[in-house]
């Protein structure tokens, strides 16, 4: 006989699912105990909890683009799973998640009540359904999977012990084995072509702009080299997305860094002073950056989903290329007239140099024997490995991350975008690890973070030290102010006043002693000098290792600006009191010569 849970194993290796993460619990554990790993049935990997299994998944799914999958079991577990999802569902990750349903048995009175997991999961979900009959379970699982895909969302499927472990019925066609799949996975559908009267539109508007911005997102992955080409034909100034990243190096003169609100100044600058505004896969753009006065700008975006377009095209004269990126940069760019006045993209670049050295400047400076964090992430970036991952938290360590890394061409990058989960750079990691094993992976991660849910997780690595001892190193990169710096530099801010006192205390952990204790290779470092010596030791290891670093929590971000109370974005921020802002640094050179273009 095979089972219903062989039979969803089976039916999610078909689909490429090699790894499967969650909690085991009695209404759960007969498709836990069939996830072997084997030809027919992909890996369980068992988390500490329930969101961390979720943020895996999307870390999988993120770094692999194929299925993420995770389990939990009913109740408490059921609504852990849920908080994780959401990640999934925000940075719009393929997921399916399968949750158990156990039923309130009799004479239990008010001591346990089930938790409707129909309803709850509808709302993350793209699709949900409760299997509660074996025979749907083919139906209900093939659309499950399909959902996920085509959606690039959250699919999820609530069965009871009793269906899982029922027979698995028999399919229609014969020669087939239970448990096989019954229909084949989704089809692959040729690269959609934007419509040709939408192409013409975008390049007439993209043609008469004299100050382009290409902003990248997580969705242009793959059309590296074809971006580059419309860059170069535009005259246009770059930034990325925070998921969007690792699309294109860092080294190019004309690429900015990110475009956020913890992003670079020149990025911001590029939005707010473009004339002509170019989205390529970038759902995730904010749209806070595009100020509400000053110069009109139109936009074109890029996506292949039609619904996926970040801003109000009404308001912003905005057109909208709906197919694949890389296609639709292919038919848009033969219609693209060269740039010859590159007076925006010599401002630009110019720009660009000046931000880098200052940045380089400021890694090297620290106060006392405190470690600067500017200096942990400067010192990293210098050193990273060919090919490397590298994942960050929300908090401050987004901040550095955002600022002082650099990545080349093949490195990857993974964070919580939309939802900035705390504590998930840790579940990512490994994620990352167990997803690509050739690769060195890196997580950077504040104290406040890592408190919120990244300890636990460390006890994963821990269970499996043996498998992962021989593989590229796995380095968890701890920030430690004690202090939730981030909200204290928020508060700070508010009140223009860098003297108020720490507000997101931290309890102080040595996070080394903890690693330590549970077998992990650790090391602390508490001193500016051995900042380099601690990065190439770590980088030259195999293996898990914890990094502390014990930073200097009045080192204020990059955004902060504690002047009199204006924004930065409404005039120079303080940090460049002594100079022209980014923002007049690019329009003062342009637009003298430019006139009313």
């Amino acid at each position: 006989m095979t089972s219903v849970s062989e039979f969803i194993a089976a039916r999610l290796r078909a689909w490429d699912v090699d790894r499967v993460f969650g909690m085991p619990g009695r209404d759960v554990d007969p498709l836990v105990a069939v996830l072997d790993g084997g030809p027919r049935a992909p890996e369980f990997l068992q988390a500490r909890n329930e969101e961390s299994a979720a943020l895996m998944a999307c870390a999988h799914a993120k770094l692999t683009g194929r299925l993420g999958c995770c389990l939990a079991p009913s109740g408490p577990g059921a609504l852990r799973l849920l908080s994780g999802l959401y990640d999934s569902a925000l940075d719009r990750q393929p997921v399916v998640a399968v949750v158990g349903e156990e039923p309130v048995p009799r004479g239990a009175g008010g001591r346990r009540r089930s938790v409707s997991a129909v309803h709850l999961f509808a709302q993350v979900s793209e699709y949900s359904e409760l299997v509660s009959d074996p025979v749907l379970m083919g139906d209900a699982l093939d659309r499950a999977l399909r959902a996920a895909v085509s959606g690039r969302g959250v699919a999820t499927l609530i069965v009871s012990r009793s269906v899982l472990e029922a027979e698995a019925p028999s399919l229609p066609r014969g020669g087939e084995e239970a448990g096989e799949a019954t229909s084949s996975p989704l089809h692959v559908r040729p690269p959609m072509r934007p419509l040709e009267q939408q192409v013409r539109h975008a390049a007439d508007i993209l043609n008469d702009g004299r100050r382009t911005t290409v902003i990248v997102g997580p969705d242009a992955a793959g059309a590296a080299d074809l971006i580059t080409q419309v860059a170069e034909r535009l005259g246009a100034g770059a930034a990325k997305t925070p998921s969007g990243r690792d699309v294109l190096a860092d080294d190019l003169p004309y690429v900015a860094g990110v475009a956020a609100s913890f992003g670079s100044a020149p990025a911001a600058s590029l939005v707010r002073d473009c004339d002509t505004l170019l989205l390529v896969g970038a759902h995730d753009f904010d749209t806070d950056l595009l100020p509400d006065t000053g110069p009109s700008r139109r936009i074109v975006t890029i996506d292949a989903d039609s619904g996926a377009c970040p801003v109000d095209e009404e308001a912003f004269s905005a057109v909208q290329l709906t197919g694949d990126v890389a296609t639709a940069l292919e038919v848009l760019l033969p219609l693209l007239h060269r740039e010859t006045d590159h007076r925006w993209r010599a401002a630009v670049e110019r720009a660009v140099r000046d931000w880098r050295a200052e940045g380089r400047a400021k890694a090297h400076r620290f106060f006392g024997m405190a470690v600067s964090p500017r200096s942990v992430v400067a010192e990293l970036s210098a050193r990273l490995p060919d090919r490397a991952v590298v994942v960050t938290d929300s908090g401050s360590a987004l901040d550095w991350w955002a600022r002082h890394l650099q990545l080349r061409d093949g490195m990857r990058v993974a964070l919580s975008r939309r939802l900035g989960t705390p504590g998930a750079a840790v579940p990512y990691a490994v994620a990352a690890r167990l997803a690509l094993p050739e690769r060195p992976v890196i997580a950077l991660v504040g104290d406040g973070a890592l408190q919120a849910g990244g300890m636990n997780e460390l006890i994963t690595v821990r269970r499996h030290l043996e498998r992962l001892a021989d593989l590229p190193p796995t380095i968890f990169c701890v920030l430690n102010n004690e202090d939730l710096s981030r909200l204290t530099w928020t508060r700070r801010q508010a009140a223009a006043d860098p003297r108020i006192p720490v507000t997101g205390e931290v309890p102080a952990v040595s996070y080394a002693q903890y690693a330590g204790l549970l077998g992990l290779p650790a090391v602390r470092c508490a001193r500016p000098g051995e900042v380099i010596p601690v990065w190439e030791k770590a980088l030259a290891a195999r293996g898990p290792m914890l990094l502390e670093f014990m930073v200097d929590g009045d080192t204020p971000p990059d955004w902060v600006d504690l002047g009199d109370g204006i924004r930065g974005d409404q005039r120079p921020s303080l940090r460049y009191a002594a100079e022209p802002s980014w923002r007049r640094r690019i329009t003062a050179s342009v637009s003298a010569r430019l006139g009313s273009a």
